[in-house]
């Protein structure tokens, strides 16, 4: 088993060395493909992410070659925080491996208390005379990340969360293990936005202030924006399909 403890929380040793026997006894959040659970150590709320043992390939490459995705995570976050830019703070994580191939793996971050997510604007209604200067800001946040370089490639609404302080409105994310650094093309740009809302109405708002904002042609922009949303929820939905249909015929 190897384990990684920021300096920061070495006094959360006890916890993190026995978290795989002790991970079921967390309050559960969420459980699908990944788990996470919640715990309060030394009056520090925080959330660990299990994440699902990989197919049998990806064991061996994280055995050998690529890093988890526990350990990009937390890599990442450590990353962000050095740029200023907000994500939960990285507490440690683990690996457990079996003849040199990984099988459980668990990434420990403090709990975000920002209380609410981009999930807020889903359907065309969500566009309102109260929401434009959420989605404003969140334009101008995007921007920000996009020319630091940094690129996640998972922006999706349930990744996103956002804390109102009177005018003032921040941004914190989540499930980073998938990012890059680097110049970014205004294609890639462009089309990151494309998993936040099905909603044209909405994503044709921001990706308008975000091209307004960097002083691009609006209609260059929303074109390649649009295109890239209509694809990934026809994928979505062609996905969602073909599950249904499975579950239809187990039942």
């Amino acid at each position: 088993m190897n384990i990684v403890i920021n300096p920061q929380y070495s006094h959360l040793n006890d916890y993190i060395s026995r978290l795989p026997e002790l991970f079921d006894e967390g309050r559960l959040i969420y459980s699908a493909r990944n788990v996470l659970r919640e715990f309060t150590w030394e009056g520090i709320d925080v959330v660990v992410k299990k994440y699902k043992v990989p197919i049998f390939i990806n064991r061996i490459a994280y055995g050998l070659i690529r890093k988890s995705k526990a350990h990009r995570s937390y890599e990442y976050a450590l990353r962000l925080l050095d740029m200023h830019i907000r994500t939960p703070q990285p507490i440690a994580y683990i690996e457990e491996y079996s003849c040199g191939l990984l099988t459980d793996s668990y990434l420990v971050t403090t709990k975000e208390t920002f209380p609410h997510m981009m999930r807020k604007f889903h359907t065309d209604a969500s566009l309102t005379p109260e929401s434009r200067p959420i989605l404003n800001a969140f334009a101008a946040y995007t921007l920000h990340l996009h020319e630091r370089g940094v690129l996640h490639h998972d922006y999706s609404p349930g990744n996103i969360a956002f804390n109102e302080n009177g005018e003032d409105i921040e941004f914190s994310l989540f499930d980073i293990n998938r990012m890059s650094f680097g110049n970014i093309s205004p294609r890639k740009r462009l089309s990151n936005f494309c998993r936040l809302t099905p909603s044209v109405k909405v994503l044709s708002y921001i990706v308008g202030e975000y091209a307004r904002q960097n002083g691009w042609n609006t209609e260059y922009a929303l074109k390649i924006a649009l295109k890239a949303q209509s694809q990934f929820f026809k994928r979505a939905n062609r996905r969602a399909e073909k599950r249904n249909k499975r579950a239809k015929k187990n039942m």
